[in-house]
């Protein structure tokens, strides 16, 4: 399912938008930093998520993943289920200076159990899973 050419491309842009939703189906979107695309259907992302992103996945952990390419917008849909989320640091406001308001702010990982791959694009297209 996740093939080598999808895996260049979550390196080479390096960063991926996640979208969970609360049980009122109320939609979420969050950017992040630190993919990692395991064959077969493994997706495991690390970033500072925020509260919101956090709440909506202990309520509903289905996710829609997005890495696409900064120049042509074209890339990637992983949809699928997150089966862990580790917290791996906290800013509790130790460097004020260096640290974002709102603390604690937490990085999580999330390991995503991915169940279809689509092609991610402006054009035509048709959101069947590929291969």
């Amino acid at each position: 399912m996740i093939s080598e050419k999808i895996r260049d491309l979550a390196e080479r842009v390096g960063h991926a938008f996640v979208a969970t939703c609360d049980t009122g189906g109320h939609p979420h979107l969050a950017a992040g930093k630190g993919i990692a695309l395991f064959e077969p259907n493994r997706l495991v992302f690390e970033s500072w998520f925020c509260p919101t992103t956090m709440k909506n996945l202990q309520d509903n952990p289905h996710v829609s993943v997005v890495i696409a390419d900064t120049d042509t917008g074209n890339g990637y849909q992983f949809v699928g289920k997150v089966e862990k989320a580790t917290d791996t640091a906290v800013l509790n406001g130790y460097i004020p200076e260096l640290e974002p308001a709102g603390l604690p702010q937490v990085q999580w990982r999330l390991e995503i159990r991915v169940e279809g791959v689509m092609a991610f694009t402006a054009d035509a297209h048709s959101d069947r899973p590929l291969g």
